[in-house]
């Protein structure tokens, strides 16, 4: 770990918590990039920027910089203030030739994990394309409001070691190597197979599908489903959901998932009758242009640990996509299109 590198994208706000354990941690090298300036808006999303240093109108990588370096004076740092060649402007380039120059890219800086903060679906695929491509594991990471997401792609072939947890009947537990395979962001959404349920046989089958009403709550799907609608409506319109009148087509997504992904039925309500899907297509629809502190603290806490896992590569990762609803204090992880862990 203390080896490695890590290039994060974007400071706007969930970052900054996910910076902060990574050097406190100790990894060998940080690269932070951004391309935009602190704004008012900002000093409210972290610790990094600060008002009283006059940050607002610097540029977010220059900013940040002195309360990183301050955090672990050992972390190598290197800040970059733009996020070329992982984004690029609207016809600056085409997909296959930015994704070649963020593959030389992360051979050149030698970087070990990539961790995207705050971006777009489109973004976000096309950047683990290219990690896939050089051989880095990827973590895509934002928040909406009180709900948010960590992505994983850690490759095709990850190893790990895991161990159970020490108990009366097994005061020993023999620690084992496991393995599991990831799937690019672009494959885990394909929607081809989400008529069948998932199963070792059908890894992309729907992972709701054929479940009973408790099984299907265990595991929230309004929250994975909410975010997954977030996701599709910024397809369509280029931008977050968060006008006012934007809450009908948002529920119209969300509800076409829910059916395509063959939900059981009985979950849809919780035991008072209200709607589930319908606190989290309010709550999205408004306010997924906005940041909460405290879901920032939280997730960008989980993400931090995971990515500190994956380089340890000690114990299970996120297997492969967390979602978290702080108002609600549920987070879960499904798996889309892999399966399950098996022994190496």
């Amino acid at each position: 770990m203390r080896s490695s590198t890590v290039c994060v994208l974007s400071l706007r706000s969930l970052a900054h918590e996910t910076i902060k354990n990574l050097v406190l941690a100790g990894i060998g090298r940080l690269i932070v990039m951004d391309n935009g300036v602190v704004t008012e808006e900002d000093l409210g999303g972290g610790f990094l920027f600060r008002e009283e240093e006059g940050a607002v109108g610097q540029e977010r990588t220059a900013a940040a910089l002195p309360q990183i370096a301050s955090l672990n004076p050992l972390v190598s740092l290197t800040a970059i203030p733009t996020l070329a060649p992982f984004v690029r402007d609207a016809g600056e380039a085409n997909a296959a030739g930015a994704q070649e120059d963020i593959t030389e890219f992360l051979r050149k800086e030698k970087v070990d994990v990539v961790v995207a903060c705050d971006l777009t679906i489109a973004e976000m695929t096309n950047i683990d394309a290219a990690t896939r491509a050089a051989g880095c594991k990827f973590y895509a990471a934002g928040t909406y409001g009180f709900y948010g997401y960590v992505f994983a792609d850690l490759g095709e072939q990850y190893q790990f070691v895991h161990q159970d947890p020490v108990s009366v009947t097994n005061p020993e537990p023999p620690v084992t190597k496991r393995s599991l395979s990831y799937p690019a962001l672009s494959v885990a959404l394909q929607r081809e197979k989400w008529s069948i349920a998932q199963d070792v046989q059908n890894p992309s089958g729907s992972p709701y599908r054929g479940s009973t009403r408790s099984a299907t709550r265990l595991v929230a799907p309004p929250t994975t489903i909410g975010i997954l609608g977030v996701w599709e409506f910024q397809k369509q319109n280029g931008r977050l959901p968060g006008q006012p009148d934007d809450h009908d087509a948002f529920a119209k997504i969300v509800y076409e998932l829910r059916e395509s992904l063959g939900v059981n039925a009985k979950s849809f309500k919780d035991s008072t009758g209200e709607d589930l899907y319908e606190t989290a297509i309010d709550h999205l629809s408004a306010h997924a242009i906005h940041f909460f502190p405290p879901t920032l603290a939280i997730l960008g806490g989980f993400l931090a640990q995971d990515v500190l896992r994956a380089l340890s590569q000690k114990d299970t990762p996120i297997a492969n996509l967390l979602v978290v609803d702080t108002m609600g204090g549920t987070g879960t992880a499904s798996r889309w299109a892999m399966n399950p862990a098996v022994e190496a």
